[in-house]
């Protein structure tokens, strides 16, 4: 009965100085991310916050900051990807942070199609402004600058959307 209470409690520590292993591997490479970014190294940092994922998926500031690297570095599905998965795992305290993120990304990618894609062009618009709305919604008790711009955004891209809907009827 000893020997199995032993080898329970090794098992437990074991587990636990792996997960202690892996927090501090995964702060240390967003560290390093950081930094890369500064620098202008996107390439780098990329790669760095990458890795941290293949650590562990399910940390918010990994995802989020591997979105926004993804965004700079012009990976715009990529970035999509990415802060969908971090808004999965937002707390409501970040969530709204990376609504208005995945809002840009979304405005940045349909800006970014070419002309002829109108339904892509549509779908990215209005997927970017039920994002700018979900911002909006989370931040009603901080209305500010940023939130009448915001609000215009979404005015501008619902004048486009009616704009290359009737073109598409």
């Amino acid at each position: 009965m000893r020997r199995i209470l032993s080898f329970l409690t090794i098992l437990l520590l074991a587990g636990f100085c792996s997960a202690c292993v892996n927090n501090f591997a995964v702060h240390e490479l967003n560290q390093m991310a950081a930094q890369y970014v500064q620098k202008g190294d996107l390439d780098s940092a990329i790669s760095r916050l990458e890795s941290s994922v293949e650590l562990d998926d399910n940390i918010y500031e990994t995802r989020y900051n591997l979105a926004v690297a993804y965004l700079k570095a012009e990976k715009y599905e990529k970035a999509l990807e990415s802060i969908n998965k971090a808004i999965e795992l937002a707390a409501k305290s970040d969530a709204k942070d990376a609504y208005y993120t995945a809002g840009v990304i979304n405005d940045t990618i349909a800006e970014n199609l070419s002309i002829e894609d109108n339904e892509k062009y549509v779908s990215y618009l209005k997927s970017a402004n039920d994002n700018f709305e979900k911002y909006l919604e989370l931040s009603k008790d901080n209305e500010d600058d940023e939130f009448e711009t915001i609000k215009n955004r979404i005015e501008e891209n619902f004048e486009k959307i009616k704009e290359k809907e009737a073109g598409l009827e």
